[in-house]
């Protein structure tokens, strides 16, 4: 273990010098968004890149974009996923089935089955207005839970309203999510459930203003809900021909004030940079004030086959959480927690290629402070249409105290590692009607 942890430091300080070995003087426009693929998630560029949805009498198939063109019409969706695997070793998030609590997880060896199947529904009256309902049934979860339920309202092209539950997230930080500010729970709440967002967007000639107020279920009474059971936040967007600019702060009662502000940019068309900082602080007197930063970089090799993001951050307003969604085994959202201190994070992602469209992962944290270091390494590939198989060796290298990388487990032999093994069966169906 301790051979292994050096090897870890040595790790940390290669990805720092390619780091800075790659930042060149020149700077060009973007083609594409790199940072857009988040590696904390693993296999989410798969999944992206499904090509399971067909076309229902040769249809064209809708997107956003599409909707608010189109006059008015409706649109159906549907996806479903088995997935089953074998876990040895570690039985705790964020590579577990269940909650880590039940009794199931004490078992040296852990087996799993999940079933789940969306279906979404779209309907657009007109092309100013964009209601968006899916619900997702599942086993053995909870058999019902309501996945998006929102509607969008264009006010004549001057500002937008978006209201109702969807995924919202600020920051560009694909490994620590400290810029995220939506995210941010008090470290009192144990299941703060999925946030009920309400958006003003205004667009202001290359950039705009946007307004959120959110809550989560278990912030409010539903009977009596306060004003400061409420977040709100306040964001400014500036895109520029070669700069990517974002600035915005958010406040609620029960947790500091937090504001960021965030750059990317586009460096020989395939080496995209990105730095982001954020101020902390617990009153207005700026008692407990703190600052945090990151700078990281995402490279593009051979046409997409290789991907490598390596990532520098120093979290200065002490250990933290944030809600973070884990999909490769368990789609339910689980506690992410900020490290104090330098924390360093390396992933790499190929794809070879050929007809079993192979990836492989290899993911790298490090908090310097906590001595502490998460690396794992995964493949994935598609024998058949439809099928996905995965392996992976989730592991903790250096301390093992309870706040730091290692999970404590009920295994047996406290193994800080698993093993996973799994199969997923995919696939879903578009069709879309718009005048």
């Amino acid at each position: 273990m301790k051979r292994s942890f050096t090897n870890s430091f040595i790790l940390s300080g290669a990805f720092v010098f390619i780091f800075f070995l790659l930042i060149p003087a020149a700077v060009a426009v973007a083609d594409d968004n790199l940072i857009d693929s988040d590696f904390e998630d693993l296999f989410n560029e798969t999944e992206d890149n499904e090509e399971g949805y067909e076309e229902y009498n040769n249809a064209e198939q809708y997107n956003s974009l599409q909707d608010f063109i189109m006059g008015s019409g409706f649109g159906v969706d549907a996806s479903y996923q088995i997935i089953g695997g074998y876990l040895p070793g570690w039985s705790e998030a964020p590579w577990y089935f269940e909650n880590p609590e039940d009794s199931v997880n004490k078992l040296t060896n852990l087996i799993g089955a999940k079933m789940s199947a969306t279906i979404g529904l779209d309907i657009q009256p007109s092309r100013y207005l964009l209601v968006r309902q899916s619900f997702t049934f599942s086993i053995p979860s909870p058999p019902l839970s309501i996945k998006e339920f929102f509607f969008d309202y264009n006010f004549k092209d001057k500002f937008f309203v978006k209201a109702g539950k969807f995924d919202a997230a600020w920051g560009v930080s694909p490994n620590f999510p400290f810029a995220n500010l939506l995210a941010r729970i008090p470290l009192d709440i144990e299941n703060p459930g999925d946030p009920y967002v309400a958006k003003i967007s205004i667009p202001v000639n290359i950039g705009g203003f946007e307004f959120v107020m959110l809550t989560r279920p278990a912030y409010i009474d539903v009977q009596d809900p306060r004003l400061e059971d409420f977040g709100h936040g306040l964001k400014y967007n500036l895109a520029m021909q070669n700069y990517d600019f974002e600035l915005g702060f958010f406040y609620f009662e029960r947790i500091p004030f937090r504001g960021f502000v965030s750059m990317k940019t586009t460096l020989f068309k395939n080496t995209e940079v990105y730095a982001e900082a954020m101020i902390n602080t617990s009153s207005i007197s700026m008692d407990n004030f703190g600052l945090s930063g990151s700078v990281g970089f995402i490279n593009d090799f051979f046409d997409g086959k290789l991907k490598i993001n390596a990532e520098i951050y120093y979290n200065g307003e002490g250990d933290a959480a944030s809600l973070r969604r884990n999909s490769l085994l368990n789609d339910e959202p689980e506690d992410f927690r900020l490290f104090n201190g330098l924390n360093s994070a390396l992933n790499v992602s190929l794809k070879p290629g050929g007809p079993a469209k192979m990836h492989i992962v290899f993911s790298y944290l490090h908090a310097f402070e906590k001595n502490s270091a998460q690396i794992i390494p995964a493949i994935a590939f598609e024998p058949a249409e439809h099928i996905e198989l995965y392996f992976g060796v989730p592991m903790a290298a250096g301390s093992r105290d309870e706040n730091s990388y290692y999970r404590h487990n009920a295994d047996t032999n406290n193994r800080p590692f698993s093993i996973i093994v799994a199969v997923k069966i995919k696939g879903g169906y578009k069709y879309g009607h718009f005048e």
